[in-house]
């Protein structure tokens, strides 16, 4: 390691040309520019520039947050922390590499090789992001000591789209050609795959498999031997039973049990149930059953009419409502959800359809204006239906609703 001296002009010039050069080589050479940078910045001598960052995007137009880069990178991948060296496990490794690899605990900068593309290690960066919720040990429970395990159910995850892939590796398995289901299994020398709380990367057969759990501190290791058996272990049932399409039947067998497991969709038919019993359920679940809901709407409205006709006949005001007034909310979540009737909807009523022209009898004036009350009052009551089928998006039922308030307002223009 290189120790600090009063230095010369010569010097700090010679350091300023080997950054230059530097630069437009190889990517092993950022350690090397991190180490110059941190010189120029110790000394304190930045060319006329108020800092090291400054001085940097003058000469050579770095930016702060490279120049930040690179002295972290010699910080963590040089010998000793600080020197020109890059360690021997990170030569070869790019320049993207090393800097996507800046926020990783050492621990996981293990599990990163030459063959790890950036890609990857951004897949295990955002891992590492999760929360292993909910997650409960089951040591000693006898009733899970036949789930798979986290590396299991990775394993199971992995293979569920390579058909060919597994049928290989266990028939060559069960032959104990280890290297060989290897090499089928991971041709190029590196692979990755997460499932849950379990990130595992495999190597080349020499190096073997490491993988990471949320739940655990430090990688675990294991070598490809142990791996496959642990592969074979999972699907030997069904080779040795005498299937070669091992993948076809465990898969099938996988997504079968899946579907017996899963919700039952509500008030699908069973052999016992009619679909009229069904439907009956849906409505009785809803709380609301359309053709009982249309016909007290209906009886609702004939008593609410005559209500505000005996209402507005000693109060004429106190039924007019204003036509902006918001419809008021649904009493629970289950009847937002559900339908209006959409068959069986009401004829207009024939007090609202288009009157013939008068034939010139004498209409008494309060009896007129008794009925313009009545039927404003009504119309107002149609705005808040209209308003509340728009809130529930039923859009037949505003259309007819928007309808009869069409006569509504032809009734007002002729009379």
């Amino acid at each position: 390691m290189e120790e600090y001296h009063q230095i010369t002009l010569d010097e700090w010039s010679s350091w300023v040309e080997d950054i230059r050069t530097k630069l437009s080589e190889t990517a092993q050479n950022f350690v090397y520019i991190g180490y110059r940078l941190k010189q120029i910045r110790d000394s304190g001598n930045f060319g006329g520039a108020a800092d090291v960052f400054e001085f940097a995007q003058k000469e050579y137009g770095i930016s702060k947050s490279a120049v930040s880069r690179f002295i972290a990178i010699n910080e963590k991948y040089s010998e000793g922390g600080n020197s020109l060296e890059l360690k021997e496990q990170y030569k070869g490794f790019s320049s993207s590499k090393l800097s996507e690899m800046l926020s990783l605990p050492d621990s996981e900068c293990e599990l990163i090789t030459e063959e790890t593309t950036v890609k990857q290690i951004r897949e295990l960066k955002n891992f590492d992001r999760q929360q292993p919720d909910n997650i409960v040990s089951t040591d000693g429970d006898e009733e899970d000591e036949n789930k798979p395990s986290p590396l299991e159910l990775c394993i199971i995850d992995y293979f569920k789209d390579k058909k060919d892939m597994l049928n290989k590796v266990i028939a060559l398995e069960y032959d104990n050609k280890h290297k060989e289901a290897a090499e089928v299994m991971n041709p190029s020398g590196s692979a990755s795959h997460s499932k849950g709380i379990c990130f595992m990367f495999m190597y080349d057969y020499n190096t073997g498999i490491k993988y990471r759990l949320l739940t655990e501190p430090q990688p675990l290791t294991m070598t490809w031997n142990k791996f496959l058996e642990t592969i074979y272990w999972i699907y030997c049932n069904i080779y040795e039973s005498g299937q070669e399409d091992v993948w076809s039947e465990y898969y099938k067998a996988v997504a079968t049990s899946q579907q017996e497991t899963s919700d039952i969709p509500k008030n699908e038919p069973t052999e016992t149930q009619t679909e009229s019993e069904v439907e009956e359920n849906e409505n009785s679940e809803a709380l609301i059953n359309p053709e009982a809901e249309e016909q007290s709407e209906k009886e609702g409205n004939l008593e609410s009419i005559e209500n505000t006709e005996k209402e507005e006949s000693e109060n004429p005001e106190s039924h007019i409502k204003p036509v902006y007034e918001e419809a008021q909310p649904v009493a629970t979540s289950q009847q937002n959800n559900a339908a209006l009737p959409e068959d069986n909807k009401p004829e207009p009523p024939e007090d609202l359809l288009p009157q013939e022209e008068s034939t010139g009898a004498k209409v008494d004036s309060h009896e007129h204006s008794d009925d313009r009350f009545t039927r404003r009052g009504q119309m107002l009551e149609r705005i808040e239906k209209l308003q509340k089928a728009i809130n529930l998006q039923e859009w037949d039922y505003a259309l007819d609703i928007h309808k009869h308030l069409g006569w509504d307002i032809e009734w007002f223009a002729n009379n």
